[in-house]
């Protein structure tokens, strides 16, 4: 067969596999959404308000999770992309075996680990670590696929965008567990309610995910000859391995500086997004009173905030189209910056003001880091083009990247934990200590003081970070094509 019939064979059966591609990554996204969603809003508050555990306790159970997390990253990225460990063979596969340990990982935080009427503080302490480093590793490779098929399926822009459409679609609709667990458990006043309903969305999500890695293939499976027919597609093993060493690989990512400054912005905004998903609930019960903010009114804001973000990102994908990522993700951080400043200059603690103050922060950080993956992915075409690679080392460069980035979720934590317990935190959920009205008064001030001033200083780090990222794309209406349509 011909070069040139075989490049155009190739794009015909890209084009049949298109629909079932972004079916295929908003199954996964729906799936993964159910149980991120959920796990990083009620773990901290779990541990925190229903095991008491220790601050010394917590503190070494993200530290812990740091260090895994900073040898799985870059391990993970290494075995999913060479030729030397071939176990799991295509990113589809990446997803169908780690999908059922995924799903078991978010079920581990929810069940205590009682001994008899009490429990101990290493046990907790125990439990929390174990719990942190099965779901991070879970979710570390999952995630890496997940990155690795969304930039691998096309190097189109449009289609990409569309991509992140269709993705932003399946989170939306799996964020909504948060809202499903919050009506069926009343708000955590029934954990059996809450542990019957987690078990059932692990079930769901896990299916989800199960036919991903069923049906979604890259372009390189398909231009390789490796699918058969569009219909029903038999992967063998991939050609897509690199034989350079490890060192070699990281070395030519972080010699890039366009990475680098990348990685520091994403790190910041990890930061924001780790400290609105872990604390919303604590900053909501200690700031906003049963009396001025019903709890089925609080139910349901919880529900909203999770799935706002997602509705931005598509209504306005034809928007990021037009003016560029670039700008738009700019655009976002100058909003949290003015918005902080103006919180701090009102500084009302009108339980409204506060809501609308955290729906907006909370859904402009989430819809902005669903636009990270199109600079990650131009930075995974810049790597392949600057080095002429025949296959682009997706896994090594989201993996890099996540050893930088994830950090950031161990870190934000302890640090806020850290903070509030100096002004008396830790103290409310001790039976033999009750604040007085003043240090309560403290600890309110505290934390709204932190509620302003987070985004607004992120903010300004990342406009410096952000404007040395040179890799600028800018997509007219007119230039959305197909992926099939594109010229053999």
């Amino acid at each position: 067969m011909s070069s040139e019939r075989k490049s155009c064979l190739c794009h015909v059966m890209m084009f049949s596999t298109a629909n079932q591609n972004m079916i295929a990554l908003g199954a996964l996204n729906t799936g993964f959404s159910i149980i991120s969603s959920a796990y990083s809003f009620y773990y901290v508050n779990f541990f925190l308000n229903f095991y008491h555990i220790e601050e010394k306790w917590f503190q070494i159970a993200h530290t812990l999770a740091f260090i895994w997390n900073a040898a799985s990253d870059p391990l993970f990225g290494y075995i999913q992309d060479t030729k030397n460990c071939r176990f799991i063979k295509t990113r589809r596969e990446n997803i169908l075996y780690t999908a059922p340990l995924f799903a078991m990982a978010f079920l581990l935080p929810w069940f205590s680990w009682e001994l008899g009427n009490t429990t101990s503080g290493w046990l907790i302490g125990l439990h929390l670590i174990i719990s942190l480093c099965l779901y991070n590793t879970m979710y570390t490779f999952i995630c890496l696929a997940s990155c690795c098929l969304f930039t691998e399926m096309s190097r189109d822009q449009s289609y990409r965008l569309r991509l992140t459409r269709c993705s932003e679609l399946g989170s939306m609709i799996g964020s909504t567990s948060v809202l499903i667990l919050e009506y069926t458990s009343h708000g955590l006043l029934d954990l059996r309610a809450f542990q019957v309903t987690s078990c059932v969305l692990a079930l769901v999500a896990w299916l989800l995910m199960h036919y991903t890695g069923k049906h979604a293939h890259t372009e390189y499976e398909i231009c390789q000859g490796k699918i058969t027919t569009p219909v029903q597609p038999e992967v063998s093993s991939i050609d897509r391995g690199t034989t350079e060493t490890f060192s070699k690989l990281v070395q030519q990512i972080l010699t890039q500086k366009n990475f680098l400054y990348f990685v520091l912005t994403k790190f910041l905004h990890e930061t924001h997004r780790t400290f609105l998903s872990n604390f919303t609930v604590i900053i909501c019960d200690q700031l906003l009173s049963i009396e001025e903010v019903p709890l089925a009114i609080r139910s349901t804001f919880y529900g909203v905030l999770a799935a706002s973000s997602q509705v931005i990102v598509i209504l306005g994908i034809p928007f990021v189209a037009r003016a560029g990522y670039y700008d738009v993700i700019r655009a976002s951080f100058a909003w949290k910056v003015a918005a902080g400043v103006v919180m701090l200059m009102v500084d009302s603690h009108n339980p409204w003001l506060l809501m609308s103050f955290l729906w907006l922060d909370s859904s402009l950080a989430n819809a902005t880091y669903a636009l990270f993956n199109m600079p990650l992915a131009d930075l995974v075409d810049e790597d392949m083009d600057t080095h002429h690679r025949k296959h682009p080392i997706s896994s090594m460069v989201f993996g890099i990247n996540k050893l930088l980035v994830k950090p950031a979720v161990s870190l934000c934590p302890m640090l806020v934990v850290s903070v509030l317990n100096r002004f008396g935190y830790g103290e409310l959920n001790d039976t033999n200590n009750v604040l007085q009205p003043d240090q309560l008064a403290s600890l309110h001030e505290a934390l709204f003081r932190l509620v302003c001033t987070l985004p607004m200083v992120i903010g300004v780090l990342q406009l410096c970070s952000w404007s040395m990222f040179t890799i600028r794309y800018r997509l007219s209406v007119s230039t959305e094509e197909s992926v099939g349509t594109r010229q053999c």
